[in-house]
Parts: C-alpha cells; structure tokens; sequence
C-alpha cells in the first residue's frame, strides 16, 4: 500500500513537474511573440517618422562689435575721441553678417511657426508627454503634421531660443540703425549685456570690408534648409 502510495506521489510530481515546465516555456513563447509583435508594430508605426528638423539649421544670430578702421588700419575716431564701433548682427550658421530687416522678416515666420506648434503640443497634450518619456497624445500630433516625437521635442527647446532672439533683435533694432551704427551717443547698458556686446568679443574692420559685406547677396538672403521647409510646412498643418 505504501509502495504504491508512493507511486503516485512521484506520478503527481512528475506531472506536476511537466506541467510546470510547459507552462514556462508557453510564457517564454508568448513573451517572445510579445516581443516581435512590438517590434513589427513598431516598425509599421507610422509615427516613427524620420527626424526632419535640426536645432542647429534653424537661424539663430548674434551681435558682434565691430572697430571701423580707415585706410592706414587705423581706428577712426568720433568727436568725442572715442573709438567708432558699428554693431553687427551675424548668422552664426555660417558666420555672415545679415541685415536686421532680414532677420526680423524671417525670424518673425520661424518664431510664429514654432510657438504655433510648441503650443499645440503643450496645450493639446501636455508637455509632461516629452519629459515623462512617453508619447501621449503627442504620437497623433507629430503624425498630423508629418513630424517625429523628435521634432516636436527640439520644437519645444527651441521656444526659449526663439523668444530670447526675438527680444534680442528688438533691443538691437532700438539702438542701432540699418548700417549697425549706434542711434544715441551712449548704447544702454542692458541692451549691451543683452547682446554680449563687449570689447571682449570685438573685432576690426576696414571701411571697405564693411561695405562689401553690405553689398554681398548674402546680407539680404533669408536662411533655407530643409529644417526651415519642415517647420513651416509642418506649420500650416496645426
């Protein structure tokens, strides 16, 4: 009786045993299948969308001193004796002066295009989507516009940037003329810490080189990359 009593435990265990070791390997299994099914899923998401705006192709500008010398490289001076400076603004992308009606035309479009989409995304979907690492809402928004989760976010970053050149630019507009020269006697002392207008950072330039920069296509040519395309297109879609 014992024998056989016996028996049946090891029977019930083996069985138990069996059992137990199929039901792993159906969640291994299943586990696995989970796993590819995410990853198909993920691959046919049409919300993985190639990236299609850089931070660094979007314009962003600076002011730059600039010493005028005449002829014999030397400083020419105001009436005062002071040394005459002109204030440019340069297109840090590629280090080329522009002209302010230029950058306010065009700073205008970029700036309305990422606040209009910034908003949205924060509005619509809440901006705790991006800085709590999941997507949100924030899928179907960057789907309707064409954009990845990625963009949104550097849309996102850039609306700071974007707001800090936009007053930039006015302070710069208020006390330098078109040709970069100073409109009152003294330049306020916020709007040279606004401009990190320095001797530190100051340079040197013939009347000339300074005159064939305001004569180059360049001073008056709006920025365009792909980056640009995207936002605006992107845009015109909110």
């Amino acid at each position: 009786m014992k024998h056989s009593f016996f028996k049946m435990f090891i029977c019930c265990t083996l069985l138990c045993f069996c059992a137990d070791m199929t039901a792993q390997g159906f969640l291994k299994s299943l586990s696995k299948k989970n796993k590819t099914e995410s990853k198909e899923a993920e691959a046919n998401d049409t919300t993985q969308t190639k990236d299609k705006i850089k931070k660094e192709d979007i314009p962003a500008y600076k002011a730059q001193k600039v010493y005028v010398l005449d002829a014999n490289n030397q400083r020419i001076k105001n009436e005062d004796g002071t040394d005459k400076y002109i204030v440019e603004l340069i297109r840090t992308s590629d280090n080329v002066r522009v002209s302010p009606e230029m950058v306010e035309e065009q700073s205008k479009q970029i700036n309305n295009a990422i606040l209009k989409i910034a908003g949205k995304a924060a509005v619509g979907a809440g901006i705790g989507a991006l800085t709590n690492g999941t997507k949100g809402a924030l899928v179907g928004l960057a789907a309707g516009l064409g954009l990845s989760i990625n963009d949104i976010g550097t849309i996102i970053k850039l609306k700071k940037e974007s707001n800090k050149q936009k007053k930039a630019l006015e302070a710069y507009r208020k006390s330098f003329d078109e040709e970069g020269n100073p409109t009152t006697a003294k330049v306020d002392k916020e709007t040279l810490k606004l401009l990190d207008i320095n001797d530190d950072n100051a340079v040197e330039k013939s009347t000339a080189q300074i005159q064939e920069e305001l004569s180059k296509p360049e001073y008056s040519k709006p920025a365009s990359n792909e980056s640009i395309d995207a936002l605006l297109e992107a845009a015109t879609k909110v």
